[in-house]
This record gives structure tokens, sequence and C-alpha cells, in this order.
């Protein structure tokens, strides 16, 4: 359980080392797993996102140490409501989640002194996975000669000729 999988995107990866820079630890022990979790693996592209990684806004299930399982949304700071269903990333629980894909735990000190885990059970939703793919746009097929030699008029919005000018307007 000892394992740093840490699969970042390049969002959550942004928005880690932006924290780490802005805004100081809630403890040393938080540090650590802030710490843990960006010198982890960050994802190249969107695109390629595995669709059993949880990521910031994505809905997830997890068991901790204490025997709880619960399901929640992990979110940024700002969009936490007490009582509601999300998980800020800024709790041990969120952080530790944060970049863990199905099945795979992470292990991490409390300030009380005691060892916790996390697993994550089940990725139920994620924002990247939801988007549908984009449509294939028709080709533009390149016909050699399809206009060549006609000249074309540059347009005037009052017919041909030089027209009234600026001073019309």
């Amino acid at each position: 359980m000892g394992q740093n999988p840490a699969l970042l995107t390049l969002r959550d990866g942004y928005v880690l080392e932006k924290m780490a820079a802005d805004a100081p630890p809630l403890t040393e022990e938080w540090r650590t797993l802030l710490r843990r979790k960006l010198s982890g693996h960050r994802l190249a592209l969107e695109g390629a996102i595995p669709a059993d990684l949880a990521m910031i806004d994505a809905r997830v299930t997890f068991r901790c140490a204490s025997g709880l399982t619960d399901v929640r949304t992990l979110c940024l700071p700002g969009t936490y409501v007490p009582g509601g269903a999300f998980l800020p990333i800024t709790t041990f629980y969120g952080l530790a989640l944060l970049g863990l894909r199905e099945g795979q735990s992470m292990a991490f000190d409390r300030p009380e002194g005691r060892r916790d885990w996390v697993v994550l059970e089940k990725v139920l939703y994620q924002p990247i996975a939801a988007r549908p793919a984009p449509e294939e746009r028709p080709r533009i097929r390149l016909v050699a000669g399809g206009r060549f030699g006609q000249a074309f008029a540059a347009a005037n919005e009052n017919g041909p000729g030089e027209g009234p000018g600026p001073s019309v307007a």
C-alpha cells in the first residue's frame, strides 16, 4: 500500500503546483503527501486520460483504513460544501485519491502520528471520459486547375466600381 502511482493530468498537476507555491501547508504530513503527488508522472495530453483515473471533478468510490466506504466527487476547495457529496483535494483523502487508478492505494502519515491509507475502488464519472469523441470533419480535396485562369473581382458592397469611399460611412 505504500506505492506512489500519482498519475496526474496537466490540469491536476498545475493545481497542485499552485497550491504548493501559494498556499501555506496545513501540516507537515500534508506537505509531504503533496510533494509525493508532485513527484509522480504527468500525462502529456488531455485526450489520453485513462477512464479509471481519479482526477478533479471525478466521482469516485473509495475505502479507507477506518473501514469507511464512500462515494464523493473530488473538487477544488472553493466548490466544497460541508455535508455535500464533495471531497476537496486539500484534505488527506482527497489529495491521496488524486491520480490513483481503480484498485490502487496510497498510504500516508497523519498529524496524530498514525499511518492511514485509501484505496480507489471505482471511478463512477470522469469529466474527460464523459465527453463525446470529436466528430470527424469532412476532408477537403484539392482539385488541380479548378479555377485556374479566372480573375476574381474585389468585393464591394456598393456594387462595381470605386464606390463613394469612407466619408459616406
